[in-house]
């Protein structure tokens, strides 16, 4: 979890690199430990999920990744309860035919502030040709 000490903004920004970098190692579990119960997304194919949607997109990924980062990622707080966070994301590696691939996405979260956890209520990410 990140420190609770630092701001909504830095915290939120933290939460993002450690999910975007937990897609190098196909760990689902740091997001399952920030998607809230009634999430809803959009992927950037176009196909819309929940939760339990988008872990099991997340569990069935084959790729072998050598690289994932965010990069220009804003956070914008509003009340201290709410938050929407974009950036885009580029992720390089090999598919499971042994295709070399390098793909960036720009996405939107959506962050509410639960029982003093941050969760990611709503997503949507699209591939940027």
């Amino acid at each position: 979890m990140p420190a609770k000490k630092s701001s909504a903004e830095a915290t939120i920004r933290e939460i993002e690199e450690k999910w975007e970098g937990s897609v190098k190692n196909h760990d689902s579990s740091i997001a399952q430990m920030y998607l809230a119960d009634d999430f809803r997304g959009v992927s950037s194919k176009g196909k819309v999920m929940n939760n339990s949607g988008l872990l099991a997109e997340l569990k069935k990924d084959t790729d072998a990744y050598s690289s994932t980062k965010n990069n220009q990622v804003d956070v914008r707080v509003f009340g201290g309860q709410f938050a929407v966070a974009t950036g885009t994301s580029t992720e390089e590696g090999k598919d499971q035919g042994g295709q070399a691939f390098k793909r960036t996405f720009r996405w939107t979260d959506v962050w509410v502030l639960r029982q003093d956890q941050w969760r990611c209520v709503a997503s949507q990410a699209m591939l940027v040709k």
